[in-house]
């Protein structure tokens, strides 16, 4: 018997002898209950995300590496988003609102500290949702520079060098228009990787 049809014999039918009749209070708790059961296994396997993400620091040597933070002259590092399903995926690109935020780092010191750098506010003179398809086994890639249009939550103390912990997360929030051009939603994070922070 399926669960709808046992909620339903156990809800509408008369009751038996020794079972007590569910009264209209229980009712709802049951139905949770039941949808639970129904849609729970769905929910546990949700489809993987279509991406993985990667970080190319500035520099690379032993198993490490390092990224700078700089007002203005901030060396480039790279994050790759790479397309792992057989179909295409739709991005935004960075250069409008949409896409604007989509990625950010998490940072952790070696005292345990945990920053959050992300793209401050930014007013969009012109504004248009455009996007990038990536292709099966293919990369977006992305040129990061830490400059002064990046903030710390909190602030980052100052250094010359600093042993931190970093991860790219790339967050897309479902809105009416990521529906309209069937743009990827979801959320990606790469793994850690310990490097050097330079300050200047």
């Amino acid at each position: 018997m399926s669960a709808i049809a046992w909620f339903r014999q156990l809800c509408c039918s008369r009751p038996a002898q020794g079972f007590r009749y569910i009264s209209t209070m229980t009712k709802p708790a049951v139905l949770s209950l039941v949808l639970v059961a129904v849609f729970g296994t769905l929910w546990g396997d949700a489809a993987p995300a279509p991406f993985s993400l990667a970080v190319v620091p500035s520099r690379s040597f032993g198993d490490g590496g390092s990224i700078s933070m700089s007002h203005d002259k901030a060396d480039e590092f790279y994050v790759v988003l790479t397309n792992v399903s057989g179909e295409p995926q739709v991005t935004w690109e960075l250069r409008n609102s949409w896409g604007y935020q989509t990625i950010s780092f998490e940072v952790t010191t070696a005292n345990g500290k945990k920053f959050v750098l992300s793209m401050g506010p930014e007013e969009f003179t012109k504004n248009n949702p455009t996007t990038f398809a990536v292709q099966p086994g293919e990369h977006q890639v992305y040129a990061i520079h830490l400059d002064k249009w990046w903030v710390s939550n909190p602030a980052f103390p100052k250094a010359d060098q600093t042993p931190i912990t970093l991860k790219a997360v790339y967050q897309v929030s479902p809105t009416r228009e990521a529906s309209e051009y069937k743009v990827w939603t979801g959320r990606v994070e790469s793994h850690s990787y310990h490097l050097r922070l330079m300050q200047w």
